[in-house]
């Protein structure tokens, strides 16, 4: 990318930075106010207005010696100096200047609705700073959120955690209160903006690491904060989306030979292309499974899951690098999805139909077929992206994916037979086929880079897969260099992902490579903590949890009480290692309960959790209010939902020793897959739906579905993820927003009331009043219970119906005689008295749903 693009989109992602960095916190004085209002300012009735232009200019300047030196030099690319260009957009005299004008127009306008309800109130100028960001969350699928008085809900003004992002009730603030948050959140920045690195050695890369130090400080700060604006919108995104138009206007009118003012203003030209790319086979590339790969399960499974992360990643920047187009193009990238703002020249048409086709030739070599990239492309006005008329904009997008669907792969040019597959195996590893995947050639160099054992030779991909799952565990840094920078070896991957990029995870971020501007990426993927200063570089949430050995595990004897072999009960012992992933082996065993008599009981089965959030594009399209789809919006909505799932759900299994042992395949995106002892799966159910809700502002209309199987430790992979989607469609099915388990389905109220009975009946059990036996005759009587309902449904009764109604009798005389039996006399009657009402009550209510806290407390107490 040349250095005049690069500097068109940081000018349009610095553009607004005065509206956090003001004349308060910088410390403007009235001498440099004069100087410099007739530059930057427009003048009118009399007065100049949009201050926080020259506040940009002001930061730029004040905070020199903590950014490139580029940004305050004169001859850093062609035309405008970059601080005129982030700073002149209010009173723009230069075509390069223009752009930014009408890049931030553009945005702006899109989200620049106004409450109109009768008495609506506007916030003043002078208190700007009490104003609180409003959640899209809570105006989905609701109408006339025309006053900001209707909602109850605002986002704290705060440092991204997992905590911050949950939305809090609305309060009043005094105006000193909120200049006082203002101001701490500012110079907090400030001391992180002192801490990135690469200013001096690669601008590219310090760009990123800045602009996630945004994301990070910005994105709970609203973008509009005065009048009677909708403000809904983050800084961050805002200024985020200005960067990406910038750079595809001025990209646009530098190909043409337009760039003049006259043509930078002209709304007509379509000079946008909005290219989508979706990968196909995420699923099946993730789960395929072959042979005994039981000791490796769990490292391919998170190194798969962290593979097709950076796939999506790295697509995108393939892309926009090919069209010399930074980082901030892509405007969304989520859950294998991604959407870059373009320039609509020639030029770019082929570059993307060679990307597509250089992508999906590699994917094909190393997964014959099984996964692929789909790429879409629409053309765009100025004008389609205008309230109103984005979301016809946004479906012609999404028509235009669904015609890819059924064209994933080029046939005229991989169809066929793989030229040259036998060839390949016969020459790596003599005839021998990778024991993990089954599907590509084992490779002996590949085995020299595994930890000892007697697999074999295994694939180059396969042999990535374990190294990247067993590296995240190790350290919280990515790098990502080019591939003829970064080598292969054993601290990299032996297959370069799409032929260009090589990764690594240092300990050390300093120690990676000799020279910084070799890095095309480096990462945090480290969870942010409260107090902890950052690393300096930019942050991803891709690193999910997943569980490791401490000494606790060492002492734990449940090994000992399964009911394997053992030899295998050795071999689990073996493959203790402090710092390790678990296996599934031990994740199961998590499951089993001590009994206080160093025994424990229980099953040691895994728990397969899926869930995601229903009918996402749905909302994302005709969720809000017609005049308040934009894709500003869409890209905060989408931001957002994203943060629950791999912000706060890793900061959840971080924290919360209940769930220490639950393992995350991926989160991220609107969906999760877990793997954990099946218990604690379905504790961390109940907890994930209820702060969903917390999450959304319990707007009934924005929901969650899960699913949950349980399944032994050896099953194969494939048979895992199909379980759980099958247990995940069954809660679709029936209504959306629940949970299905062993085959039943409750939505999330119920489930709340279900798990105080599964309390109740664990404390009747404890207490000797329920033995063991009875619980299993109650499991005979749901059956007849939910029978009973179907057959007061049909039209006649047989005789064969009758015993389905006449379970009450049947209970009453089951529970009087089971019920309380190491009581005697009065007091066993009682406990009857009390019991039996009650579980009739159950039974009556829930029907077949009351075995998910019956067969949790059976298979607990097996």
């Amino acid at each position: 990318m040349d250095s005049t693009t690069l500097k068109v989109a940081m000018a349009g992602f610095f553009h607004d930075i005065g509206k956090f960095a003001d004349r308060e916190v910088i410390g403007i004085t009235e001498q440099y106010f004069n100087d410099n209002a007739n530059i930057y300012l427009p003048f009118w009735n009399g007065r100049f207005t949009h201050h926080h232009a020259l506040y940009t200019a002001g930061f730029i300047e004040e905070m020199r010696n903590y950014l490139p030196h580029e940004l305050n030099s004169s001859e850093w690319g062609d035309g405008d100096s970059f601080i005129n260009l982030a700073a002149c957009h209010h009173k723009p005299e230069t075509p390069m200047q223009q752009v930014i004008t009408e890049a931030d127009r553009l945005t702006s306008e899109m989200d620049r609705d106004e409450f109109v309800a009768e008495g609506a109130k506007g916030i003043a100028y002078q208190d700007y700073k009490k104003t609180r960001m409003l959640p899209l969350f809570e105006q989905l699928m609701k109408a006339e959120m025309d006053a900001e008085e209707k909602f109850e809900w605002n986002y704290p003004l705060a440092r991204l955690s997992a905590e911050s992002i949950f939305p809090v009730s609305k309060v009043q603030f005094a105006k000193e209160d909120a200049e006082a948050e203002y101001r701490d959140l500012y110079f907090q920045f400030v001391e992180e903006l002192e801490r990135i690195r690469h200013k001096e050695e690669n601008i590219l890369l310090w760009f990123e690491h800045f602009e996630s130090l945004m994301m990070e400080f910005l994105s709970s700060v609203p973008a509009a904060r005065a009048g009677k604006v909708v403000h809904d919108v983050s800084l961050y995104d805002h200024s985020r989306l200005t960067a990406a138009f910038a750079a595809a206007i001025y990209a646009y009118h530098k190909e043409t030979g337009s760039l003049e003012i006259a043509h930078v203003r002209d709304r007509e030209a379509d000079k946008f292309l909005l290219v989508s790319g979706n990968f196909f086979g995420i699923q099946n590339f993730i789960f395929s499974g072959y042979g005994d790969t039981r000791k490796y399960r769990s490292k391919l499974l998170r190194g798969r899951s962290f593979y097709v992360s950076l796939l999506s990643e790295l697509a995108a920047d393939l892309l926009c690098r090919k069209l010399g187009l930074p980082f901030t193009s892509v405007i969304l990238n989520a859950a294998g999805r991604f959407t870059v703002l373009a320039a609509n020249t020639e030029s770019t048409a082929q570059i993307v139909e060679d990307v597509k086709e250089e992508i999906n030739d590699w994917l094909v070599g190393i997964g014959f077929g099984e996964i692929s990239i789909g790429v879409s492309c629409v053309e765009a006005g100025c004008e389609d992206f205008s309230p109103g008329r984005f979301p016809g904009l946004w479906d012609r997008l999404a028509e235009e994916m669904d015609k890819v669907k059924f064209s994933k792969l080029d046939l005229d040019r991989h169809g066929g037979v793989i030229t040259g597959y036998l060839d390949r195996i016969h020459q790596t590893a003599q005839g021998a086929v990778c024991p993990l995947c089954g599907r590509r050639p084992a490779s002996r160099e590949a085995s020299r880079f595994l930890p000892g054992d007697d697999t074999g030779p295994v694939c180059r991909v396969c042999r990535d897969h374990v190294f990247v799952g067993t590296q995240l565990v190790r350290s919280n840094r990515v790098a990502i260099l080019a591939h003829e920078e970064g080598g292969s070896g054993g601290d990299s991957l032996l297959e370069p992902l799409f032929g260009h990029y090589q990764a690594r995870f240092p300990q050390d971020a300093d120690k990676i490579v000799p020279d910084a501007g070799s890095l095309i990426k480096l990462w945090d993927i480290s969870l942010p903590v409260e107090g902890k200063a950052s690393s300096g570089i930019a942050r991803k949430f891709l690193n999910n949890y997943v569980p490791v050995y401490d000494e606790s595990d060492l002492r734990d004897e449940r090994i000992l009480a399964t009911k394997k072999r053992e030899a295998t009960k050795e071999e689990m012992i073996e493959e203790l290692e402090l710092g390790e992933p678990m296996t599934f082996s031990h994740i199961a065993v998590k499951a089993l309960r001590e009994d206080g008599n160093g025994k424990a009981r229980g099953v040691d089965a895994l728990g397969i959790l899926k869930a995601d959030m229903d009918q996402l594009g749905l909302l994302m399209a005709c969720g809000l209010e017609e005049q308040r789809q934009t894709i500003s919006r869409s890209a905060t909505l989408s931001r957002q939902v994203n943060h629950f799932f791999s912000l706060y759900l890793s900061h959840l299994l971080n924290t919360d020793q209940r769930f220490r042992c639950v393992y995350t395949v991926f989160a991220g995106g609107d969906d999760l897959f877990l793997i954990g002892p099946w218990n604690r799966a379905f504790e961390l159910s109940l907890v994930l739906g209820e702060k969903f809700r917390e999450y959304v502002c319990a707007n009934p209309a924005v929901t969650l579905s899960s699913g949950i199987s349980l399944l032994k430790p050896h099953t194969p992979l494939n048979t895992l993820a199909d379980s759980a989607e099958q247990a995940l469609e069954k809660s679709k099915m029936e209504g959306r927003d629940r949970l299905t388990m062993f085959g039943e389905t409750a939505n999330w109220t119920e489930l709340s009331a279900l798990d105080r009975v599964r309390g109740q009946l664990e404390s009747w059990l404890e207490k000797g009043w329920m033995s063991k036996s009875m619980l299993y005759r109650l499991n005979d009587f749901i059956g007849m219970a939910s029978m009973e309902k179907e057959v007061l449904q049909k039209k006649e009764i047989t005789s064969d119906d009758m015993p389905y109604l006449k379970w009450r009798a049947l209970f009453s005389y089951s529970a009087a005689r089971n019920i309380g039996k190491g009581e005697k006399g009065e007091k066993r009657e009682e406990i009857i008295r009390e019991l039996l009402p009650v579980m009739t009550e159950w039974l009556e209510t829930h029907g077949g749903r009351l075995r998910i806290p019956l067969w949790t407390v059976l298979y607990e107490h097996r």
